[in-house]
């Protein structure tokens, strides 16, 4: 079974699991989607479920790793499940191990990022009885303003339609954004859900979010364009500044992204100020190369802020000769 991750059936899916689905396959550009979904998930398991936590190099070492943590009993008989991140291609051995092996076992969550098309996983994936692989793409337009006022509300923010937009256009709607600029604005106010707070866009306007997020946007673009000195430039700024690498990677692989569903006709036209140009320079296989290295960046980075700063900014002025070489 294959799901959008803003379909009904999805949610539904996540919020009540069946004892016959064995793996959720939770992949595609909104990796931050994809945990919002895995974090339902585990919602709906209950506060007392026992979490085993894997990832894809585990598994690649050990591919019936996967299937023997399925199988195992909880000492204490609570539920148990297994959340599986980062994963990818490496995790196809333990994936069929676990979809062959004769006993149900607790259920498996794995994010998997933004799988390609030909990709072995999503293939055993897509059509397996057994499996529900689930693709979350960025909020866009309506859908996006509705996610805004929704994530406010769960912090005890009252957010009006006119800053849902402007946070929207703020962010281009990329989740993980969207969600920490509403996250400082509730902080701001002091908003909880037991004593909520009415956003205003004097609130947005002292924490400077427009024109810290609009310089981002403007370095994204430098970096895509392929000039590797002003990506270089830029990334010094944001460390004297104490801007955030992880945001400006984040919103270059979001509008690679979306340049990546213009040239595969997915989505709206990538252009305005000049980014026809840049789309120019990608072929769709650099792009994608792209897309995984920013993607595969962004998970090494939480690992440790020390090293994920550098490998940020490697992975930054390597997008941009990627870019280069397009010229």
């Amino acid at each position: 079974m294959s799901l959008r991750g803003d379909n009904a059936a999805a949610l539904k899916a996540l919020d009540a699991p069946a004892a016959n689905i064995r793996l959720y396959l939770l992949y595609g550009p909104d990796e931050a989607g994809s945990e919002a979904l895995a974090a339902r998930f585990g919602k709906a398991m209950g506060p007392g479920a026992e979490r085993i936590d894997l990832d894809g190099p585990t598994l690649r070492g050990d591919p019936a790793r996967l299937s023997d943590e399925a199988a195992a009993i909880s000492m204490f008989g609570d539920k148990r499940w297994i959340k599986v991140q980062p994963a990818g291609e490496e995790v196809l051995p333990a994936v069929e191990a676990l979809l062959q092996s004769p006993a149900t076992g607790d259920p498996v969550v794995m994010i998997a990022g933004n799988l390609r098309k030909t990709s072995k996983l999503l293939t055993l994936c897509d059509g397996h009885k057994a499996v529900v692989a689930i693709i979350s793409y960025a909020p866009e337009g309506r859908n996006a303003e509705q996610l805004a006022v929704t994530m406010a509300r769960d912090l005890g923010l009252e957010l009006p339609g006119d800053l849902a937009r402007r946070l929207v256009a703020l962010t281009s709607g990329e989740r993980g954004l969207l969600a920490s600029e509403i996250e400082k604005i509730a902080l701001y106010l002091d908003a909880t859900p037991d004593e909520p707070k009415a956003a205003t866009a004097q609130a947005l306007d002292v924490l400077g979010a427009e024109g810290g997020e609009q310089q981002l946007f403007k370095a994204a673009m430098v970096v895509l364009s392929g000039n590797i000195r002003g990506t270089e430039h830029e990334i010094a700024h944001l460390r004297q500044s104490g801007g955030s690498l992880a945001g400006l990677l984040r919103i270059t692989l979001q509008r690679a992204v979306g340049l990546a569903q213009a040239q595969a006709g997915q989505g709206a036209r990538f252009g305005g100020r000049g980014d026809e140009d840049i789309a120019a320079r990608w072929s769709s296989d650099s792009l994608d190369k792209a897309i995984h290295r920013m993607a595969e960046a962004e998970r090494t980075s939480r690992l440790s802020h020390q090293i994920g700063e550098a490998v940020l900014a490697q992975e930054l002025v390597n997008v941009a000769r990627l870019a280069a070489r397009g010229r």
